[in-house]
């Protein structure tokens, strides 16, 4: 629980004690430095801390906000690897090029793919804050790719679920 208190010296401001910076601070400026490290797209560094912080995220009157670490990083979705630049906001270049052999046939060298798996058209269907979106990826590997780029992509808060039929179960629409 985070104990709010103000100064003598300043009487009219809430502050409160931050633990990830170690640092005093009041509740204006911590809204401030979460809205500057999730929404500007180049947020400085020393804003990391602030990132995905759901303290300030409270201060800044945001509610069912994604705390996922994975939101905004520049992750592929095929390999989980970061990446400088994704290929169609999803993959890496290197997977992209490895997709792309694989739908032509041949590599550079002029051989057939042997070792790239099959490509499935998949979607996923969430729960972003109070709606129900679809994630859909017309050639994707398996489904890690959509739930990661679910938490990757979607602002609002991710709640993942599942239809399933078994002994003592009614099979009931998730969402």
């Amino acid at each position: 629980m985070t104990e709010y208190f103000t100064m003598v010296e300043l009487p009219d401001v809430q502050m409160f004690q931050c633990a990830k910076r170690s640092a005093t601070l009041r509740t204006t400026a911590c809204a401030d430095m979460w809205k500057t490290a999730n929404y500007q797209r180049d947020a400085p560094e020393r804003l990391d801390l602030c990132k995905n912080c759901h303290l300030g995220a409270e201060h800044a009157g945001v509610k069912g906000v994604s705390l996922s670490p994975l939101r905004g990083v520049s992750i592929c979705g095929r390999c989980q690897q970061t990446a400088t630049r994704l290929v169609r906001r999803h993959l890496c270049v290197s997977c992209y090029n490895r997709e792309r052999e694989y739908l032509i046939g041949r590599n550079a060298r002029g051989a057939t793919p042997k070792m790239h798996p099959r490509l499935y058209p998949l979607e996923l269907r969430i729960l972003a804050g109070d709606l129900v979106e679809t994630v859909r990826i017309e050639r994707a590997v398996n489904s890690g790719e959509l739930v990661l780029a679910a938490l990757r992509d979607m602002s609002k808060q991710v709640t993942f679920g599942f239809r399933g039929v078994g002994a003592g179960l009614v099979q009931h629409e998730l969402f």
